[in-house]
């Protein structure tokens, strides 16, 4: 039986989702818990590959349970229960549910949503330590206006790292939206995407707050697109502003009041 499961987790401490050998990731704490708690070595494969330090509200992923397993809900349900028991506090399931042999939390995914989170104001503000700290005054029209240029599919080799590129891998992607909203003294960009790049959104919120302190124009944004070199971009923001919101799937749906930060 094929189990599904949405995944919270405050990304601070770990070096991202996937598995890497000499650092702690969210897959390796989460195999760890279902291999103590189901006495089997499962694999489990996630939505996303999350960047070291960013967080998820809407992380998916999907492991097997052989026959010898016959859970019904609510003994999945307490299996949830007990394994959050044994991860640290900065990771939780928080829903399951049994799903089709053929789903897969990766390539089942029809769209991916991510928040990047930013705080305007004059002085650093304590309380929203978890937002990126703009000081300068930022033109939030412009930048909704750059954004609209972002939209549907193009090549995004300038906004990923330079390796990609050189290494001919694929960077074409699609944007269905890019959503700013302004709730001073927050501003929230919002992205829904059939995936991202690595670092793309982190490189993307960069060059939009470019467009809104004045640094470049949004048609700038346009040509940059077009240029497919990472050359013509700014640095790339930090990761703790970053959140996993949601994978969309047809046959699998996490409740809307788990996906709220």
């Amino acid at each position: 039986m094929r189990v599904a499961c949405t995944v919270h987790y405050n990304g601070s401490a770990y070096h991202g989702f996937q598995i890497q050998k000499g650092y702690m990731s969210i897959q390796e704490w989460l195999e760890k818990v279902l291999f103590i708690y189901f006495r089997v070595k499962l694999r489990i494969n996630g939505a996303g590959r999350t960047d070291t330090g960013v967080h998820s509200v809407g992380q998916v992923i999907h492991f097997d349970l052989g026959p010898e397993f016959k859970l019904t809900k609510d003994e999945l349900d307490a299996a949830i229960y007990s394994m959050n028991c044994m991860l640290p506090k900065d990771i939780s399931f928080v829903h399951a549910d049994f799903v089709p042999d053929n789903f897969h939390a990766r390539y089942s995914c029809v769209q991916r949503k991510y928040l990047y989170r930013i705080i305007r104001s004059d002085y650093r503000l304590a309380i929203h330590n978890n937002c990126l700290w703009v000081r300068q005054p930022l033109d939030v029209q412009a930048m909704k206006d750059g954004a609209k240029l972002l939209i549907g599919e193009h090549d995004f080799a300038s906004f990923t790292k330079e390796m990609y590129s050189r290494k001919n891998e694929i960077t074409i992607r699609r944007i269905d939206d890019i959503v700013i909203e302004e709730n001073a003294p927050r501003i929230n960009f919002y992205y829904s995407a059939s995936g991202f790049l690595h670092n793309m959104i982190r490189i993307v919120t960069g060059t939009l707050i470019k467009v809104g302190k004045g640094e470049i124009t949004p048609d700038d944004l346009e040509k940059i697109l077009h240029a497919k070199t990472r050359a013509h971009i700014g640095d790339t923001l930090p990761p703790f502003p970053l959140v996993f919101l949601e994978a969309v799937y047809d046959n699998y749906k996490t409740p809307a009041e788990l996906l709220v930060i």
